[in-house]
């Protein structure tokens, strides 16, 4: 696969991103939603006013990922401060798409007023660890047992980064 292309999230790119959304809820612990989302869902997500950044990559003309920045938390104090998000459909990973939507982000990120990109990555998901150290990112702590999926507790590493 080639590098593929990064643009703005749209309206349009909410199936496709409903798609690449509801493999992990269904199938990883690179969320922890349990219930799948639907395009209605995903289309408001897009439209929210907590959601600072929105990218997809394609390829032959289809979603194979998506990124996002969105709001750390609603206190103003925090309002240069956002959760990161990356999703690569199933049969993309592993080929730089990931990295691809990571490097666009955080290349946006200043232009989107943000000083700081929290990730909150499940502690087994060694893949986005990695992806999160060759951007930079830290390890500022865990948070034990705070999910519950496919029968097990699991433990968050939250990272940061200054942008």
């Amino acid at each position: 696969m080639g590098d593929p292309s990064i643009r703005t999230a749209t309206d349009d790119d909410a199936p496709a991103m409903a798609v690449i959304y509801n493999h992990a809820v269904l199938h990883t612990t690179a969320t922890f939603d349990t219930v799948e989302q639907s395009v209605a869902d995903r289309r408001g997500w897009l439209a929210s006013d907590a959601l600072q950044l929105a990218l997809v990559a394609e390829a032959g003309g289809s979603v194979i990922g998506w990124a996002s920045l969105w709001q750390w938390s609603p206190r103003a104090a925090y309002e240069h401060t956002a959760e990161s998000s990356v999703y690569v459909a199933s049969t993309a990973q592993r080929c730089g798409v990931g990295r691809a939507l990571c490097e666009a982000a955080l290349e946006a990120a200043p232009a989107v007023g943000l000083h700081v990109v929290v990730a909150q990555v499940c502690a087994e998901n060694a893949a986005a660890l990695a992806l999160a150290g060759r951007f930079g990112f830290a390890r500022v702590g865990t948070l034990r047992e705070v999910g519950f999926k496919f029968g097990r507790w699991l433990d968050v590493v939250v990272l940061q980064r200054f942008v």
